[in-house]
């Protein structure tokens, strides 16, 4: 018992440490000098509110998997739904991105989910996660592409959305294909498909939530509010989604960078959109860095306190053995 328990730690220690090295990883080479046009006794207050609501957008995002999980069949204590989540989305920052679903199927063994349930959850949530991204990403289309017939392709993400949000149980198909493409085992088939239209409701919320920070920080660049917010929200949803593909750098760092300032650029000067970039890749991962240590800490201390409960508290009967009868 001793050994596996040394074993157990040794093995968060090490993902732990390798989170630490993939943040660092995706804050290397950012120009930490233009965000001294950010950091203001004026510009706190909305910084904070920045982080703040960005925390709120990934509190969705695990709303939303766990909604994946119990689509599949799969039923366990909410207080392991929240630390399986972020265990596995913390691992987006160790390069390869497989590390978290490694110790995402651990965790699922450990709660008695089985690997297909766990492997199909995986994939539900991706094609959740890029179609609900790809969709709130139209919001900067026009911005960047201008208005016109030439747009019409890019509504397919919303279409099959819209699809999925009728048929949900089409998505077994689709999950079934993408295992076969991949030469993947077949994931477990849905089992509550309704838990799938509710995912991609509350994901969506995620998205938008999550690119209110670079609005923000837009804004506090000096870009107009109104015309800055369906380019700030879709650009972060659709930087974010193809960085998802860049799977060999932690958190699509440079992709992101990259699409944000072609986004920005059209209500921002170009030094100020890259600027952005840089503002918006800190603000997210320290919000989100945040908002997964405080929620797994979290989890942790009540599973203690509520062990120390149960081992207060005697079984039952027990009093009834101890007290002596009368005579």
């Amino acid at each position: 018992m001793g050994r596996r328990r040394a074993w157990r730690t040794a093995l968060t220690a090490v993902f732990v440490v390798a989170v630490l090295g993939g943040v660092a990883l995706a804050l290397r080479g950012q120009d930490w000098s233009t965000l001294g046009r950010l950091l203001r006794p004026d510009t706190a207050g909305w910084l904070l509110a920045a982080l703040l609501v960005t925390g709120a957008g990934l509190l969705c995002g695990m709303r939303a998997w766990t909604l994946t999980l119990a689509s599949v069949g799969a039923e366990v204590p909410s207080r392991t739904g929240v630390r399986m989540f972020f265990v596995g989305f913390l691992g987006k920052f160790v390069p390869g991105r497989l590390w978290g679903l490694l110790a995402q199927l651990r965790l699922g063994d450990a709660a008695g989910v089985s690997r297909g349930r766990m492997a199909g959850t995986y994939l539900v949530n991706l094609v959740v996660v890029l179609l609900t991204g790809g969709a709130v990403g139209l919001l900067v289309a026009p911005a960047v592409l201008g208005t016109g017939a030439g747009l019409a392709w890019l509504l397919l993400p919303v279409a099959l959305l819209v699809v999925l949000a009728v048929r949900p149980g089409l998505l077994d198909t689709l999950v079934r294909l993408a295992a076969r493409v991949a030469r993947r085992p077949q994931p477990a088939p849905l089992h509550r498909p309704a838990e799938v239209r509710r995912s991609i409701g509350w994901q969506t919320l995620s998205w938008v939530l999550s690119g209110m920070h670079l609005w923000v920080v837009a804004v506090l660049l000096g870009a107009d509010a109104r015309a800055a917010l369906a380019a700030a929200v879709g650009a972060f949803a659709l930087a974010t989604t193809a960085g998802t593909f860049a799977i060999f750098v932690p958190d699509g760092a440079g992709v992101r960078e990259v699409l944000v300032v072609a986004a920005l650029s059209t209500v921002l000067p170009l030094p100020a959109a890259v600027t952005a970039a840089v503002a918006s890749r800190v603000l997210s991962t320290l919000a989100e860095v945040l908002t997964a240590g405080l929620a797994l800490l979290t989890v942790t201390v009540t599973d203690r306190l509520a062990a120390r409960g149960r081992a207060a508290t005697p079984p039952a009967g027990a009093d009834a053995r101890l007290t002596p009868t009368p005579g």
